[in-house]
């Protein structure tokens, strides 16, 4: 691939997708209990973290935006080695400010190659979706690139998709999801609907869709809201998507989604459709802002309303 892609590590996608790939992460750093430390998306210290208990309510955790400096100094260690076109996808800018760092870096690095001649084209492009749904459209872009898409054709094409990409979450604590979208300025949840949720056992699954987030359905039972999750987007990959890939992330231990009987017949309707079902525990990114045990599933299709 002659362009070279770069995420954030709140992009949804497994260790191994991103190795194979070679897709650079600009990690977020993780704050806990005193300890920090950068998300570079690792799949055994992720899962050995939520494990841990140690980004359950009642610990101090929070998530700092790759600075940029961090993000020039990685892309002029690629332009170095090489690296002649790069794209940088970020979280979606309503709820980051990774974006406006990744564009200041890029204009910096830009400068700096100039001045030592070398011709780079360095662009940056809002996601506008979050984990699971920045993990479909970063695969959609190397399935892009893998087929010589390149430029500003790669660009246009994964603009169109990304106002598209409907990102689901079902946190398993309705309260502790609203109290992590306060700090970052998403009143959709309110605490009225925290407080019932909580005392009701009301779990919501909430859409991200097109730089919004909003709650789409309430249901009894955190269990069966991730079963119902699960078994519409089935639904959905029967009606036929506009990209081949559906990301599932969880934060914790994979078996937890993958034993179901309803994961099992998503990935058997996926595959008679040729659509990849991409697994990975959720980004330390996500875990920290959704909560432990939160579901996240993400697919490509034109806008609809959910009955």
């Amino acid at each position: 691939m002659s362009t070279t892609l770069f995420v954030d590590s709140a992009c949804d996608l497994p260790q191994s997708f991103l190795n194979k790939y070679d897709i650079k992460v600009l990690p977020a750093t993780i704050l806990y209990d005193g300890h920090s430390m950068p998300d570079y998306r690792n799949t055994e210290k992720t899962i050995a973290l939520y494990e841990s208990g140690v980004l359950d309510k009642g610990h101090e955790s929070d998530t700092a935006p790759t600075s940029a400096q961090t993000i020039q100094n990685l892309v002029e260690k690629a332009i170095k080695q090489g690296h002649q076109e790069i794209l940088i996808q970020t979280v979606s800018r309503t709820r980051s400010p990774t974006f406006e760092h990744a564009t200041e870096a890029a204009n910096r690095a830009q400068k700096t190659a100039a001045r030592n001649q070398k011709s780079v084209s360095i662009r940056v492009q809002d996601s506008r979706t979050v984990f699971a749904g920045q993990g479909v459209l970063a695969a959609h872009t190397v399935a892009l690139l893998r087929k010589g898409v390149n430029g500003t054709a790669l660009r246009r094409k994964v603009d169109r998709l990304s106002s598209r990409v409907h990102a689901y979450q079902v946190p398993a604590d309705v309260f502790y999801l609203r109290e992590r979208a306060r700090r970052k300025g998403d009143n959709s949840i309110s605490w009225l609907g925290a407080i019932v949720g909580r005392t009701l056992n009301i779990a919501p699954i909430v859409l991200a869709l097109d730089d919004k987030t909003f709650p789409i359905k309430k249901i009894r039972g955190h269990d069966l809201a991730i079963k119902t999750l699960l078994e519409h987007t089935t639904e959905k990959i029967q009606h036929g998507l506009l990209s081949p890939f559906v990301c599932v992330s969880y934060a914790g231990h994979l078996d937890d989604i993958t034993a179901l009987p309803e994961f099992q017949r998503l990935q058997a309707v996926a595959k008679e459709h040729k659509n990849h079902v991409i697994v990975t525990p959720m980004s330390l990114s996500g875990g920290v802002n959704l909560g432990p045990r939160t579901l996240s599933v993400a697919f490509a299709c034109e806008h609809y309303s959910w009955h």
